[in-house]
C-alpha cells in the first residue's frame, strides 16, 4: 500500500484497521456509523451559525488559558494569565457589557431573520408546486 496516490483508498484503511482491531480482539469499526465515501453530511448554514453566536454571545467570558511553553515555565505563564484575568474581570466586565448585549441583539436578530427565511423558502416550494401542477394540466389539455 503506498502512502500516496490511488493506492489509498479509504475503504482500503477501513479494512487495514478493521483486520488490526479483529487481530487484537477488539471491536471493529463496523458498529460506528462512519462514512467512507468522502462526502460529509451537509450542515445548514442557519442553524450552523445561530449555534456560534449563542455560544459565543458573552464577551466576558474568556477563551480556555493556554501556552505554547512546555514544563514549569508553561505552568508559570498559565497561572499569571489566571491571575491577571481574576484581578482584571471587573474591568473586564465593564468594558464589555455593551458588547454583550449587542451580542445578544445580534443573536436575536439572526434568529428571527433565519426563521423568516426558512418560511420563505417553504412559500417558495409551495408556489412552484402549483406552478408545476398548472403546467402538468395545461400540458394534458394540450
Amino acid at each position: 500500500m503506498k502512502l500516496m496516490g490511488k493506492d489509498l483508498t479509504p475503504a482500503k484503511v477501513m479494512a487495514f484497521v478493521t483486520e488490526r482491531l479483529e487481530a487484537r480482539g477488539l471491536a471493529g469499526p463496523a458498529e460506528l456509523d462512519l462514512r467512507t465515501d468522502g462526502v460529509e453530511a451537509r450542515v445548514d448554514p442557519l442553524t450552523f451559525n445561530l449555534q456560534a453566536l449563542e455560544a459565543n454571545a458573552d464577551a466576558t467570558q474568556g477563551l480556555p488559558l493556554e501556552t505554547h511553553r512546555d514544563g514549569l515555565a508553561g505552568r508559570a505563564v498559565v497561572v499569571a494569565k489566571r491571575v491577571f484575568r481574576g484581578v482584571g474581570q471587573v474591568f473586564i466586565n465593564e468594558a464589555l457589557g455593551r458588547q454583550r448585549v449587542f451580542n445578544g441583539h445580534v443573536r436575536d436578530s439572526y434568529a428571527q431573520l433565519a426563521a423568516e427565511v426558512i418560511r420563505l423558502r417553504q412559500r417558495v416550494e409551495e408556489l412552484e408546486g402549483e406552478e408545476e401542477k398548472k403546467a402538468v394540466s395545461t400540458r394534458k389539455r394540450k
